[in-house]
């Protein structure tokens, strides 16, 4: 009788137990604290309002209380991290070359009138901005916005340049930077927890 009356306690216990945690988790474990939240994220900076993947673009969209800005980015040839989508300039520019086959100052400038590849029949009038940014120019304009790194092609020098890029500027917690290919994620993830 004894032994009936302990195991039935026990158990009634583990149930009562397993009951409360199940619904209040938050007893045994603190809520992990979000470095940020997003729910609007303007992509390219908002393509078809502005020059997508502009300075213009980006302030325009983070003046409109996006949460979080997001852009792509390819290596020049003297090695600075430029913010564009398209690795090659003909769409952008009219210029059928590669981004990595010039330096920064000889980048030619957007068109006036872009198509917005993403949305068909729609195209986008710019102002005054026609120029690529760099990445570091849009962290330092941007330092508490969360932004959103498209590595556009599996170049480990534009990886690196990227992760110390993001350490320069502390934005550890406020930059997510990837791409679709696991290759380039995977590559990604050791530039930032070296073994």
């Amino acid at each position: 009788m004894c032994a009936t009356v302990y195991v039935l306690s026990t158990l009634g216990g583990y149930v009562l137990a397993s009951a409360l945690l199940l619904k209040c988790p938050s007893l045994l474990h603190r809520r992990k604290r979000e470095a940020f939240r997003s729910r609007h994220i303007s992509h390219r900076g908002g393509a078809g309002e502005n020059l997508e993947n502009t300075m213009t673009a980006f302030r325009h969209a983070v003046d409109l209380g996006t949460d979080m800005l997001e852009l792509d980015c390819h290596l020049t040839r003297d090695k600075q991290v430029v913010v564009s989508h398209d690795s090659n300039l003909k769409r952008l520019t009219g210029v059928c070359t590669n981004i990595s086959d010039l330096p920064y100052a000889e980048l030619p400038s957007y068109l006036c009138k872009l198509d917005v590849s993403f949305q068909r029949e729609c195209c986008c009038e710019g102002g005054e901005d026609k120029r690529f940014p760099l990445l570091q120019d849009v962290f330092q304009a941007f330092p508490t916005t969360p932004i959103n790194v498209d590595i556009k092609v599996n170049d480990d020098a534009l990886i690196r340049k990227v992760s110390e890029l993001v350490t320069k500027f502390d934005r550890e917690d406020l930059t997510v930077w990837g791409n679709a290919s696991n290759q380039i994620v995977q590559k990604c993830y050791k530039e930032v927890r070296p073994t």
